[in-house]
């Protein structure tokens, strides 16, 4: 079974979230490479199974691991 990644950009407007982008990476991949490639891109596992995070100042990313199409 193959995977990707879709990321989600978040941007923090005090105590609410604006979602500024959204996109599947166009590859495919093993679940993996995918997760040594968010842990080089200095996301972090956030507790669901297949949900990888990154925070800065007033932007966050998610990455979500999911089943290719």
């Amino acid at each position: 079974m193959f995977y990707t990644i879709l990321f989600s950009q978040y941007e923090i407007l005090g105590e609410e979230e604006r979602l500024i982008d959204e996109y599947k990476l166009p590859l495919k991949e093993n679940k993996e490479s995918l997760e040594a490639l968010l842990i080089k891109l200095n996301y972090e596992f956030i507790g669901d199974v297949n949900m990888w995070g990154f925070k800065s100042n007033n932007f966050i990313s998610v990455a979500e691991i999911v089943i290719a199409d």
